[in-house]
């Protein structure tokens, strides 16, 4: 895939992470703050990193915290080089269905095959 497709795609990601995030109203970010403040011990960047992501995860719902975690999914495989690669075939995933779903994990035909699993 053309890196400028993907520098594209990448930003559309970071664009719907910050979405979510940004239903958090600026109280609830400072509260999270100073709860951070108390907790770290040890590493600091750890701590303060594990301790604002359980937070965020319990004020998100199931659906945004799924779709958080997708699209978290989706930048580390553009950081890692496997980005658009079908996770269960290992073929590539349209660019057309990565431009319209880019968090997309599976190929269009494996997407199916999964969705008509379930039923």
């Amino acid at each position: 895939m053309r890196k400028k497709v993907i520098d594209s795609i990448q930003k559309k990601l970071i664009v719907k992470m910050n979405d979510i995030l940004s239903m958090f109203e600026k109280e609830d970010l400072e509260e999270v703050g100073e709860t951070e403040s108390e907790n770290v011990i040890g590493d600091i960047v750890d701590k303060a990193n594990s301790v604002y992501e359980m937070q965020i995860n319990e004020k998100l719902n199931e659906t945004e915290q799924r779709n958080l975690f997708e699209i978290q999914d989706a930048l580390k495989r553009i950081e890692e080089g496997v980005y658009g690669k079908c996770v269960v075939c290992g073929k590539g995933i349209e660019e057309k269905r990565l431009l319209a779903i880019p968090e997309a994990r599976m190929c269009i035909q494996c997407k199916a095959a999964s969705e008509k699993k379930k039923l």
